[in-house]
């Protein structure tokens, strides 16, 4: 009983063709520290950023450079990453369109997801991370350099937390595992009839809006059962892209307004869900797209930046 079915799949289709201009053609080098201010990058982690340099840039070996060192998870092969790659054309200076640029998405970091380089540079980097890479590419028998700009966004809620005291009685208890994983225990008494919606980490970042993907860590548990049927958290599993139009009405309704970086403990009513159990979720929420504009879990993430502020100032709330 999956949350969502061909968006997903959908959303990893697209990034495939994304991964095509990662794959590096030399060794991956430290940086030259000579070579550091040669290319500027500015914005904000999560955001598009802005590269400056002056095109064409000369064919050199490949290079790393970590230009925001993050405070989350250390990276480990064959868990689950979350992604926004923006890659810059070397010869001519601009951006490379046709890439979903800088929009968050999940791989599972291996090889043969994100690349053997690519892997190489990620694993061991922490989330929060922005990295820049300078690497030559051979397109139609031409090597030129390609700028890529990648940030390594949090796979979990990062926030207030909120005080258990202050939450209803009668609701499931939620704790979490040393990785952010959450188990849920139903009372055991009548599930409520109408839609619960109770944050437990208030995060930082814009409002979800109507209309948006989101990428979520999720667990779900029958009320009746108290047995998981369904969860981002469980082995060789990543994080879960939905489409709030075609997701159903209680998970939609209770994800709208709901800011970025927050958890939020969900009980839905068989109405609102698919029709036979009360379902009881905790979700993660982790980046939007779509609408104006994409966000994504703020490392700062008691206040927001300045972009975020504005943005969440236009968000209806009705």
């Amino acid at each position: 009983m999956n949350l969502v079915s061909r968006t997903g799949r959908k959303v990893r289709a697209a990034v495939a063709a994304l991964l095509v201009v990662v794959v590096l053609v030399a060794c991956t080098d430290e940086a030259d520290p000579e070579e550091k201010h040669e290319v500027e990058v500015s914005g904000d982690f999560g955001s598009v950023p802005v590269v400056t340099f002056e095109p064409p840039l000369p064919l050199a070996d490949a290079s790393v450079e970590t230009l925001v060192e993050g405070d989350g998870r250390k990276l480990a092969a064959d868990e689950p990453v979350l992604l926004s790659l923006t890659a810059y054309d070397g010869d001519s200076g601009e951006l490379v369109e046709d890439r979903e640029v800088g929009v968050a998405r999940t791989f599972m970091l291996t090889p043969e997801d994100v690349g053997e380089d690519l892997f190489d540079v990620l694993t061991g980097s922490r989330e929060g991370s922005r990295l820049l890479l300078r690497q030559p590419v051979d397109e139609g028998g031409e090597e030129h350099m390609l700028v890529l700009v990648v940030d390594v966004r949090y796979t979990q809620a990062r926030g207030q937390e909120v005080d258990p005291a202050s939450l209803p009685d009668g609701l499931p208890t939620v704790t979490l595992d040393e990785d952010g994983a959450p188990s849920i225990e139903v009372p055991d008494s009548p599930p409520p009839d109408e839609l619960v919606v109770e944050p437990l980490i208030r995060g930082g970042g814009p409002q979800v809006r109507p209309g948006q993907e989101v990428i979520l860590q999720y667990t779900g548990v029958e009320w009746q059962s108290g047995e998981i049927y369904d969860s981002t958290w469980e082995g060789g599993k990543v994080p879960q892209t939905v489409l709030l139009d075609e997701t159903f009405k209680g998970l939609r309704d209770g994800l709208v307004d709901q800011t970025v970086g927050s958890q939020v403990l969900l009980v839905i009513p068989p109405g609102l869900a698919h029709g036979t159990e009360t379902l009881v979720l905790v979700v993660d929420i982790l980046a939007t797209s779509g609408g104006s504009s994409d966000t994504v879990v703020s490392p700062e993430t008691d206040t927001p930046t300045a972009e975020e502020s504005d943005e969440a100032s236009e968000t209806p709330t009705d």
